[in-house]
């Protein structure tokens, strides 16, 4: 048995590998140009060996909002449409009602819904206005006009964006410490609540719960993960769980060099309840961010670790936190196949990619099966399975 992915980051080409099952082996199948920074990717649809995706280019002034598609026996690569959306679009969803695609934008700040025309084989991005909602920056009216980190948060940062069974949309904001809900009233917009995280969180990627009465959000700047109660959303100013932020860094980290890593990816698994696995980053560079911190370890780690976080019954609770650590450099994607039994990861800086079966009742045995760097070109920041 063979599996595909498909390989996106700050490089010039997608790369479509396949990881064989039975040989424990990746192996790179082809390279195709891609548009600058393409740091994010979904799958559409796939039909008669042809993939149909959709992506977006992060670039600091204008991003670009994109559908194309891959056929693998012409070794070919067709961008079918595309829309520019405001500075470093992030991430995106396709809405449940197939009427449009929610983007998030990072430097522009904004949540929009860029309509799409369903076709035979792949939505098409329209020339249809799109709806954008710019929120307001709830530190600017601080004396200083920037939230606890000074560096991050000065102005909003959507980082993704969720659609839960009723539609309404969460916007995890790294800017302002929220994460924003939002509704569609007809052909507009608007913020109906929004869950509030602690000062400094930098709230980046959540995930809801199977059954949805819970989101957990991981904060890049915090290294916490939260845990919110959505039975009453949405409402303003939402509250975490009480007694549940667990810190998802390896404790051979020292807590005085944590602020120079980030966290990145939080997920569920699909078949096995109440486990999260969370993503540390920039572990092997505390001393190159930060010349004049004492005390870092010269021995580096050979790559970043995942956290392995243990839920309650209820996932209201943790009980257990353990990590595993990998040889990839600076985790920026990790992405588990639809089955829940293989998670990929990317090392952005180093390390290329590698697979992990999962195992174990409560899904928290993970098993190195393949890896793969050598011709990989660096800068990768996202995989998908087709």
């Amino acid at each position: 048995m063979a599996y595909k992915l498909l390989l996106s980051g700050e490089r010039a080409d997608f790369t479509t590998v396949e990881f064989d099952v039975e040989k424990k082996e990746l192996r790179i199948l082809a390279n195709y140009p891609a548009p600058f920074n393409a740091s994010w990717v979904e799958p559409d649809s796939s039909q008669g060996g042809v993939d149909s995706l959709i992506g977006l280019s992060e670039d600091d002034e204008a991003g670009l909002l994109y559908t194309f598609e891959i056929d693998h026996a012409r070794e070919a690569c067709t961008i079918n449409s595309q829309q520019p959306t405001l500075g470093a679009p992030g991430h995106f969803a396709t809405l449940r009602d197939g009427s449009g695609i929610a983007l998030a934008t990072y430097l522009g700040g904004s949540i929009a819904i860029y309509p799409i025309e369903p076709t035979k084989n792949a939505p098409l991005l329209t020339d249809a206005p799109c709806q954008e909602i710019l929120p307001d920056f709830p530190y600017a009216f601080i004396e200083l006009g920037h939230g606890p980190n000074k560096g991050r948060q000065r102005q909003c940062h959507a980082h993704q964006v969720l659609e839960d069974k009723k539609g309404n949309l969460y916007a995890p904001d790294l800017g302002s410490d929220r994460v924003w809900i939002f509704r569609r009233d007809g052909g507009k917009l608007e913020i109906s609540g929004w869950l509030q995280c602690p000062p400094g969180t930098g709230p980046r990627h959540g995930v809801l719960s199977p059954d949805e009465p819970l989101m957990y959000i991981i904060g890049e700047l915090s290294h916490t993960v939260l845990a919110f109660d959505l039975s009453n959303a949405p409402a303003q100013s939402i509250s975490p769980i009480e007694n549940f932020a667990p810190n998802i860094i390896p404790p051979n980290v020292h807590p005085n060099h944590q602020f120079m890593m980030d966290s990145s990816e939080i997920c569920l698994h699909p078949k096995i309840p109440n486990v999260l696995y969370v993503s540390n980053r920039w572990e092997r560079h505390i001393a190159q961010r930060e010349p004049h911190l004492n005390d870092v370890p010269k021995d580096l780690p050979p790559g970043d670790a995942i956290a392995i976080i243990l839920l309650s019954d209820e996932g209201r609770s943790v009980q257990s936190v353990k990590h595993v650590r990998t040889n990839v450099d600076v985790i920026r994607g990790m992405r588990l196949s639809d089955n829940g039994q293989y998670m990929v990861v990317c090392g952005q800086e180093g390390g290329g990619i590698e697979v992990y079966e999962i195992s174990g009742e409560r899904g928290n045995v993970w098993t190195l099966v393949a890896g793969l760097n050598e011709g990989l070109e660096s800068g990768i920041k996202h995989a998908v399975w087709l």
